[in-house]
């Protein structure tokens, strides 16, 4: 599996990835985001959508407790799939902390993608 990022900005980043099928890639997608704490939510089409922490308690709590989600949207043109992992979720329940907590752990997410695809 051969990983690189195409293209990235503050709410998403884009990774081309080959030599492997699909299913080995989900499987992969669907491991990583879990030992990252993330559960899979609903997939409409390409996009799964992937949460973590409540997202109820985070409206009533605000950035005493944690909520982010994220997408990914999964695209496959002969050999190669195009892979963008999207921030979903934007912090504004948490207030500008809530908003800087989302921010980071998407920045840390990214991160740990490469790392672990690498």
């Amino acid at each position: 599996m051969q990983v690189s990022v195409v293209d990235f900005a503050k709410d998403r980043v884009v990774y081309n990835i080959t030599l492997c099928t699909r299913e080995e890639l989900m499987n992969k997608l669907n491991l990583f985001f879990t030992s990252e704490g993330y559960k899979q939510g609903s997939t409409e089409g390409d996009t799964t959508y992937y949460t973590k922490g409540n997202r109820v308690l985070r409206l009533l709590f605000g950035a005493f407790v944690k909520y982010h989600k994220q997408s990914l949207n999964v695209k496959q043109e002969g050999e190669l799939f195009s892979v963008m992992l999207h921030k979903d979720s934007s912090g504004i329940s948490g207030g500008l902390i809530g908003m800087n907590q989302v921010k980071k752990e998407f920045a840390r997410l990214a991160e740990a993608f490469k790392v672990y695809f690498s």
